[in-house]
């Protein structure tokens, strides 16, 4: 029996079909990458080969089967085509078993590009362990209009737990209107060093939503922050956080800041708004008091300096 469309009902709700939609299935541990993908007793073995035979605006979908072994991908992946969606079939929670994970050795960075528009990803970990201390950042998002549903982004694990690595990065304004959700972004198993950040805004990345998600780290130095922007302007047009967790699970290393940005104050047009949210292990929102908005109680509206670590929310 085809597996579309009734035997994956439950695991593609609210994910668009349109005509000529196809699904494939991968399980790394049973699959092989010279089967169809289409049925479930014969799937392919990689996300790779999946994405392959997938096309470009016709809304196809990955399922990947989280079995407790990492879909190991053999070289850095590039997800570029519009409208095709990749869906782990696994328990939710901050670290899907639906896990993509870096080659060992690669050399290259970013390790996933996620350069098209209007995909869904959903319960999907990325997690980027490469020996090669070069290979800094774990996904890259270059393309607009992607729903993130929640995944994991590790980075900065192992060798490449180095100055420049990330989590995820947001790059160049074509990153315009991506939404995650209920998303764990950094990791706080490892004393991340200076220099490696959960996030990054490049390029005036604009209209991005974080709602309900967790920036997670522990912070081998003071400088450590969660979001980083190297000049102001890598920030566009209202990017905001709602009801997200920052915290540093080092109470020694108190954190300086949530948020470092350099190079200026935030322009009025383009913003970082916070609403609801919370912090844990860090002194101040901001301590070079660039302009990031909150609601906090204890901050004034256009400053989000605070002070402490104990916070009073109040709705918006």
């Amino acid at each position: 029996m085809s597996l579309y469309p009734r035997a994956a009902e439950s695991a593609l709700a609210n994910v668009p079909r349109s005509k000529g939609s196809k699904v494939f299935v991968v399980d790394y541990v049973n699959g092989s990458d010279s089967n169809p993908g289409t049925k479930w007793d014969s799937p392919l073995k990689t996300v790779e080969a999946a994405y392959a035979k997938c096309t470009t605006l016709k809304n196809d979908t990955v399922l990947l089967v989280g079995n407790g072994t990492s879909n190991l991908a053999t070289a850095a992946i590039t997800w570029g085509k519009d409208y095709t969606h990749l869906i782990g079939l696994c328990t939710g929670g901050p670290e899907p078993r639906s896990r993509v994970k870096s080659p060992v050795a690669l050399a290259a960075t970013p390790f996933v590009t996620f350069s098209a528009s209007g995909c869904i990803v959903r319960n999907i970990s990325f997690w980027h362990e490469s020996s090669n201390a070069a290979s800094l950042v774990n996904v890259l998002v270059s393309g607009g209009r992607n729903s993130f549903e929640g995944c994991q982004f590790a980075g900065g694990v192992g060798t490449n737990n180095a100055s420049g690595a990330r989590s995820l990065k947001l790059s160049t304004a074509n990153a315009s209107g991506n939404v995650f959700k209920g998303c764990w972004i950094g990791l706080d198993t490892i004393t991340a060093v200076a220099g490696n950040y959960p996030l990054e805004f490049a390029g005036g990345a604009m209209h991005t939503v974080f709602d309900d998600c967790v920036f997670a780290l522990t912070a081998g130095a003071t400088t450590t922050v969660h979001v980083v922007c190297t000049a102001a302007a890598d920030v566009g047009r209202f990017n905001q956080f709602k009801g997200c967790l920052f915290v540093n699970e080092d109470p020694a290393t108190v954190q300086a800041s949530v948020f470092g940005i350099g190079g200026g104050n935030l322009d009025p047009s383009n913003r970082i708004i916070m609403r609801d949210c919370w912090q844990y292990g860090v002194a101040k929102w901001d301590s070079n008091n660039r302009g990031v908005i909150t609601n906090i109680t204890i901050a004034a509206n256009t400053t989000g300096v605070n002070t402490g670590n104990t916070l009073i929310i109040t709705s918006s």
